[in-house]
């Protein structure tokens, strides 16, 4: 039986039309699938290099075993050259797509960055920055009293500043970013305290912090004294004033698992696979039945399902984690844009007994967990995942995260034959058997699982952080039973 995946959040949907007998045909491990391009610059040792004149040569080459979608080059931010014709070329290893970048580039004075981002058939994203520098030595000619434009300055620690706020844990703050203006750098203040600045334009600060809001004040000028300022607060608040604590957090479990719908297709395996990670969460990860809350069948109403997600809202705290695992039918309507859970009481075609997409990550922007990671044994759109670019963390558990995954994009995905689980389940169901590690990280789990997947089917899984669901660049991590 096949689960038919159509919706932009988790949603599974299933055919009925192969006989739930038959035993699931696998079609092998695409290579495409997981493979990234790559890009080798030439003549350009190191991420930086400072030459004495404006202009400069740039040599890179693009190389990808799946069909290249597009390769594009930034100066500065700006793109400068799109490359949409690629060559092919036959391989022992078999087809590689490549494409070739030889430019001329003048340069401006200071920090230039050159960014080559290429994207393959896959949607797979592979960027490769390049900086190229003047030499200091010139600024003092370089100086232009018509210059108005002051430097830009980026964040990338702490990340995902939304409206100058963002929410942190600890004393100590490593604040990180670049900073590039056209006529040369002259100097950095943050806080008052006057930051080095590195000749690629990056620059890094330990900042204390205090309980409460910290406000963090940049300012940055150039050669011909044009300044740049930038202002955000931290806010330091923990649960009665503490950082975040494993051994105080909760691991709430939401499983929801659907098979005997009544007027849609029913499925093989969806409970089966519930109960199945249900069991292997709460016997050998930090999962607490107390805390587990499991829906299946005839108790998967749109009113149950709607009630224990939302009563979550006040039961979990920011010291707490939740992990959500969703297996069953769904819906996608074209002309709303819109996906949806259907639930098990849910009639054909009758979107009103159905929970939209929008209701769910809803909610769980308002549940205030430390970490939230949703499951589906279905397709999950790569427009709800937050962007590829995160700032680093020296403790990903210690900043708020929303990761989710799902067995697939908009396509078929297996259901598994009769009394089997299905391909998606048994490769997260073998990953939480057989790992041999006290803790391991989400995006471990992921990246596993999703090769694991399409080793043994036909399908591409797709996990990330959820976009505009609350995640500030963290990571759930499970923690095995003593």
């Amino acid at each position: 039986m096949k689960r038919l995946i159509l919706s932009t959040l988790f949603v599974c949907l299933t055919a009925s039309f192969i006989n739930a007998q038959k035993a699931n045909v696998s079609r092998g491990f695409m290579l495409n699938v997981v493979s990234k391009p790559e890009i080798k610059w030439e003549e350009m040792e190191g991420d930086t290099i400072t030459i004495e004149y404006n202009v400069s040569s740039l040599k890179a080459e693009v190389s990808s075993k799946a069909a290249l979608k597009s390769v594009e080059l930034y100066q500065n931010d700006l793109i400068s050259e799109k490359y949409t014709n690629f060559q092919e070329k036959d391989t022992p290893n078999g087809k590689l797509y490549t494409a070739t970048i030889n430019k001329m580039a003048d340069l401006r004075p200071g920090i230039n960055a050159f960014n080559i981002v290429a994207i393959n058939q896959n949607d797979v994203v592979t960027q490769s920055v390049k900086y190229i520098s003047t030499s200091a030595s010139n600024s003092s000619v370089l100086t232009d009293a018509e210059d108005e434009n002051p430097p830009q300055l980026y964040v990338s620690n702490p990340p995902n500043i939304r409206d100058d706020f963002v929410r942190y844990s600890g004393e100590m703050i490593k604040v990180t970013g670049t900073i590039i203006d056209e006529s040369g750098v002259k100097s950095l203040k943050i806080n008052g305290i006057n930051t080095p600045i590195r000749t690629n334009g990056n620059f890094v600060i330990n900042l204390p912090l205090s309980m409460g809001e910290n406000s963090i004040v940049m300012e940055a000028s150039d050669i011909n004294n044009n300044i740049a300022l930038k202002k955000f607060t931290i806010l330091r608040k923990d649960l009665d004033g503490e950082e975040y604590s494993v051994q105080k957090a909760k691991n709430y479990l939401i499983v929801i698992g659907i098979d005997d719908y009544s007027s849609w297709p029913k499925l093989n395996n969806a409970v089966r696979d519930a109960n199945d990670v249900t069991s292997v969460l709460n016997s050998r990860y930090n999962f607490e039945p107390s805390e587990t809350t499991v829906i299946t069948n005839t108790g998967a109403t749109r009113q149950k399902i709607f009630n224990v997600l939302r009563d979550h809202i006040t039961k979990v705290t920011p010291q707490d984690n939740l992990m959500i695992y969703y297996s069953g039918h769904g819906y996608f309507d074209e002309l709303l844009n819109e996906g949806y859970w259907v639930p098990v009481d849910a009639g054909k075609n009758m979107e009103s007994d159905f929970i939209p997409n929008s209701m769910i990550l809803n909610i769980l922007k308002n549940i205030d967990s430390q970490h939230t990671f949703l499951v589906a044994d279905a397709c999950f759109s790569g427009s709800l995942f937050s962007a590829s670019t995160r700032g680093y963390v020296e403790n990903v558990e210690k900043y708020k995260s929303r990761w989710g995954l799902a067995s697939g994009r908009l396509e078929t995905v297996s259901d598994g034959g009769q009394g089997d689980n299905s391909p998606f389940a048994q490769s997260f169901l073998n990953f939480l058997k057989t790992n041999d590690k006290d803790k391991v990280a989400v995006s471990e789990l992921v990246q596993k699982v999703k090769v694991q997947v399409a080793e043994i089917s036909d399908q591409t899984p797709l996990g990330n952080p959820l976009k505009g669901a609350g995640d500030e660049g963290g990571e759930f991590i499970f923690y095995k039973r003593d």
